[in-house]
């Protein structure tokens, strides 16, 4: 005759079951957690820093086209771009000597692929009279440049003078290349013709 099994023991199978599976668990966490890779720590350290940078763009004929200058570049980790501390930027005209616009600004961010860059803070684009065109300043904020378009926009305040002339407005686009400002919004101003 078999013997059944008493309700004291019946506890005991139960309790050694469950500890069982909570060791199983364990250990299968134990194993999981030591085969995965430790998460590498992202750091947000420079890749390299350039103090006193000069850069140079060529055109096809090997003529300048602009210049960018600045006492401090920080190039980021993780394709995220290039701080520039009060970038400089001089474009030329076609014949490589003569200086057309500057644009400086308190600091400037480079995209990863250089197609554009950002001014940030106060920006000031200058055409002089050495240009031979009508010289021309520009002050506003937080300018978006493309630099191979010869092209920057804002949606900022901006505050143009020319001779004879002052003009305020908000939001600019200046096509560098054609001598031209388009003034988006609020546009006020004056102009006094030249007495010949």
């Amino acid at each position: 005759m078999e013997q059944q099994p008493t309700p004291v023991q019946g506890w005991f199978y139960l309790a050694g079951l469950l500890l069982l599976a909570g060791l199983s668990y364990g250990v299968l966490r134990w194993v999981e957690s030591s085969m995965q890779k430790p998460a590498a720590s992202e750091s947000q350290a420079p890749l390299l820093v350039l103090e006193r940078f000069r850069a140079v763009r060529l055109s096809m004929a090997g003529l300048r086209e602009y210049v960018v200058e600045a006492p401090l570049l920080r190039q980021l980790p993780n394709q995220a771009g290039t701080w520039v501390e009060h970038p400089l930027l001089d474009w030329y005209q076609p014949d490589g000597e003569t200086r057309d616009w500057r644009l400086r600004a308190e600091q400037g961010w480079v995209a990863a692929d250089q197609q554009s860059i950002r001014l940030q803070g106060e920006v000031v684009m200058t055409r002089s009279a050495e240009s031979g065109k009508t010289p021309v300043e520009v002050t506003t904020r937080d300018v978006l440049v493309r630099p191979t378009d010869r092209y920057a926009e804002t949606a900022a305040p901006a505050h143009a003078v020319t001779p004879g002339g002052e003009l305020r407005a908000v939001g600019l686009r200046a096509y560098l290349d054609r001598e031209q400002l388009e003034l988006l919004s609020e546009v006020r101003g004056y102009y006094e013709p030249s007495k010949r």
